[in-house]
């Protein structure tokens, strides 16, 4: 189910609503959900361009970084423009617009669900294959994600021109959005395409992340890694966590929605919520769940130390060799008695048996 799959009746004084003065009510919703899209994205942005910067030796940041695309994209859609149509109290583009701007609406929408299964395998791959992951190119790793949006234009293509097919549009008064012929959309068959997408979408991360957290599981179990790859083990759940958790919250998101129930301005807000938080939350638990990565953000916004940068924990499999040296040995940045910093190299991996850690 998609943000704007639940009935809601327009006001029945919505011509009266727009012509009013704009209530406390209005500038409650339309000035949160432009609140919480703008800062989220700004912390995104933020996140994106560290990662960017890495993205030749990380190869997980490729997939994150493409990830965080689609989401800003969804961040708009669900956040800063129905605020904008409630603060402005108008639909804000023209009616004959209403199915360009649906096909761009889940264009965005299907590029995200797409890539949960996409960083799921990259996560699976990074840990049951960890000598292949690291090797791969950008310009691979990055057709991988193209593929999401590329699916996703199919998909909406091949839909958006049928007769059965039904368009929403922003409506002020409801605070979210309304079909133009809901009973239509109900029996139709696009409400049961959508879901059986949505099912298939989700199918493969449960698969792919429960097979990691197994694997995870047994090599801690066994106890044959050393100190060092125990600390990576650390680093690599910790990275792991937020993709798993961030489906889950999709899940549990689309649940809320299913058997919502309620009418009326405020339940298409909270729906409008829901969607936008779903994006919302993934800076956030990057920077809850790594370490590495948090204090680079802090670093970057000056709230940290450059020092701080002296005690980075780095993961030398979880770097792409095409950015180390031949030997695949990588460096670490540390400060010496006099204050003056200098790289010392990390332990050198010579045969695939030693490269037995998971980067994610």
């Amino acid at each position: 189910m998609r943000a704007w799959q639940i009935p809601r009746k327009v006001m029945s004084n919505a011509d009266e609503w727009r012509l009013s003065p704009l209530s406390g009510e209005d500038f409650i919703a339309g000035l949160s959900l432009i609140f919480i899209a703008v800062f989220s994205i700004s912390v995104y942005v933020i996140m994106m361009t560290i990662m960017k910067r890495q993205d030749k030796e990380i190869v997980g940041y490729r997939f994150l970084i493409s990830a965080g695309f689609s989401d800003l994209l969804l961040l708009f859609n669900y956040g800063i423009w129905p605020g904008l149509t409630i603060l402005t109290k108008s639909e804000i583009i023209p009616k004959n617009w209403r199915t360009w701007q649906q096909l761009y609406l889940d264009w965005a929408w299907f590029s995200m669900v797409s890539h949960y299964s996409v960083v799921s395998w990259s996560r699976w791959m990074a840990i049951r294959k960890p000598l292949d992951f690291r090797n791969q190119r950008r310009k691979t790793s990055y057709s991988l994600c193209a593929l999401c949006y590329l699916v996703a234009l199919i998909l909406v293509l091949s839909t958006h021109f049928q007769p059965w097919y039904v368009t929403f549009y922003y409506e002020p008064s409801s605070y979210g959005m309304l079909a133009e012929n809901f009973p239509l959309y109900l029996s139709g068959g696009q409400s049961a395409l959508f879901l059986a997408f949505h099912i298939a979408a989700i199918v493969p991360p449960i698969v792919f992340y429960g097979w990691s957290i197994t694997l995870l599981y047994n090599r801690r179990a066994k106890m044959l890694l050393g100190h060092q790859q125990s600390v990576q083990n650390s680093i690599e759940t910790r990275l792991l966590m937020p993709c798993l958790i961030n489906v889950v919250t999709f899940i549990i998101g689309q649940v809320l929605i299913t058997v919502g129930t309620g009418e009326g301005k405020w339940a298409g807000y909270t729906v409008m919520v829901l969607f936008a938080a779903n994006s919302a939350l993934n800076p956030f638990l990057l920077l809850i769940c790594s370490k590495t990565l948090r204090k680079q953000v802090l670093d970057l916004l000056g709230v940290a130390k450059i020092a701080t940068f002296d005690k980075l924990e780095t993961s030398t499999v979880y770097r792409n060799i095409h950015a180390v040296n031949g030997d695949f040995c990588s460096s670490k940045l540390v400060s010496s008695e006099t204050g003056s910093r200098r790289f010392l190299s990390l332990p050198t991996f010579r045969s695939k048996e030693e490269l037995g850690g998971t980067p994610v």
